[in-house]
C-alpha cells in the first residue's frame, strides 16, 4: 500500500484559488497519449458543459501536457516522475472538485455514448457510491494476458463472493467523498482498477453495473504488462486480509488442525503413540487463529477511524 503525499512533486496547471463546485469531475490518467488526448478532452468539453476535466500526466515524454492544456482541460497535473495509473487516479481524486469522479481512459477507447451512460446514471442517482462498467466486446489481448484475466476474475469471484465478469474496465465512477478516505490503500500501478473494485465490495459501497461497448485502440500500445496481473492477485489477497481477515486465516487454521489430527491418527496406527509432529501443527494453527483475531480487531478499528473521519 502507498502512503505518499501526492501534493508533492506535482506541477498543477489551471487550478484556481477560488474553488468551484461541479457535479462531476472527469479524471483522465495519461502517459504518452499525445495522439489521442486532444480528441478525448474536446469530446468531454463539448458534450458535458459545466463539468470539470482533469488530466493527470504521469511524466509523459511526449507533448501530452501541452496538448491537454491547448485542448481545454480545466486542470493539467503532471507528475515529475512516472508513478503509474493508480497514482494518477489518486492524484486526480485529490485535486477534483466534483461530487462524483468519472475515470476516462486517455487512449480514446471509451465511446462518448458509453461515457454518457455513466454520467447520466450518477446525475440521476446521487445516492450511488460507485458505478462500474462491463465490456460487451473485449478485443483479443494475447493468450497470456487473456489467461491472466480469467485467473484474476476467478480469484476476485472467490474472494468477494460475487460473479464479476470484467474486473478491470477503466471507465468507472465514484462518489468522491466515499472513495477519498480509502485511496491510500490503493496501489500506484495498473492493479488499482481491480483493487478499487474489491475495496468497494468489501466496504459495502452502493454499486451499479453498466454494460458498455469499447472501441479498439487505434494508435499507440497498451502499457499493461504480464507482471501487473500477478501484482494484482497479490494486492487483492492483501485487501482481503485488511478487510475480511478471517476469510484468509480460518482456512489456514483448519488445515493446520486437520493435518495435526491426521498426524496423531497415523502415529497411533503405525507407531502405537501420538508422536510429536501434531504439536507443531496444533501450535501453528493456534498462532494463525490468534493472528486472525488480531487482524479482525485491527480491521474493525480501521473502519471506525475511517467512519469518524468521514463525519468530520
Amino acid at each position: 500500500m502507498n502512503t505518499k503525499d501526492y501534493s508533492c512533486s506535482l506541477q498543477v496547471t489551471g487550478e484556481n484559488t477560488l474553488k468551484t463546485s461541479f457535479a462531476v469531475s472527469f479524471v483522465i490518467p495519461a502517459f504518452n497519449e499525445a495522439d489521442t488526448i486532444s480528441s478525448v478532452i474536446e469530446n468531454l468539453r463539448d458534450n458535458f458543459a459545466g463539468q470539470e476535466i482533469i488530466v493527470v500526466d504521469d511524466a509523459s515524454t511526449d507533448d501530452t501536457k501541452e496538448i491537454s492544456i491547448k485542448a481545454g482541460a480545466d486542470k493539467v497535473i503532471r507528475h515529475n516522475k512516472n508513478r503509474g495509473p493508480g497514482a494518477s487516479f489518486k492524484t486526480g481524486i485529490i485535486h477534483s472538485s466534483g461530487d462524483f469522479v468519472i475515470i476516462v481512459d486517455a487512449d480514446g477507447q471509451h465511446p462518448l455514448g458509453e461515457i454518457k451512460k455513466v454520467f447520466d446514471y450518477v446525475i440521476k442517482n446521487p445516492q450511488i457510491d460507485a458505478v462500474f462498467t462491463e465490456r460487451t466486446n473485449v478485443y483479443s489481448s494475447g493468450i497470456i494476458r487473456s489467461t491472466g484475466k480469467i485467473l484474476i476474475n476467478y480469484v476476485v469471484h472467490r474472494l468477494i463472493e460475487e460473479k464479476i465478469t470484467d474486473h478491470n474496465c477503466g471507465l468507472r465512477a465514484f462518489r468522491r467523498i466515499k472513495i477519498l478516505p480509502f485511496i491510500f490503500m490503493l496501489p500506484d500501478g495498473f492493479s488499482y482498477v481491480t483493487t478499487s473494485l474489491v475495496l468497494a465490495y468489501k466496504e459495502d459501497f452502493c454499486i451499479h453495473w453498466i454494460p458498455i461497448a469499447m472501441k479498439q485502440r487505434e494508435t499507440g500500445k497498451s502499457h499493461v504488462k504480464v507482471r501487473h496481473g500477478f501484482n494484482t492477485i497479490l494486492l487483492v489477497f492483501r485487501l482481503i486480509v485488511n478487510f475480511d481477515p478471517m476469510k484468509f486465516f480460518m482456512p489456514l487454521t483448519w488445515i493446520s488442525f486437520i493435518i495435526g489430527i491426521l498426524s496423531v491418527i497415523y502415529n497411533w496406527v503405525f507407531y502405537d503413540g501420538p508422536g510429536k509432529n501434531y504439536i507443531f501443527f496444533f501450535l501453528f494453527g493456534t498462532l494463525i487463529f490468534v493472528l486472525g483475531i488480531l487482524s479482525e480487531q485491527m480491521s474493525v478499528l480501521r473502519k471506525e477511524i475511517l467512519n469518524l473521519k468521514s463525519k468530520e
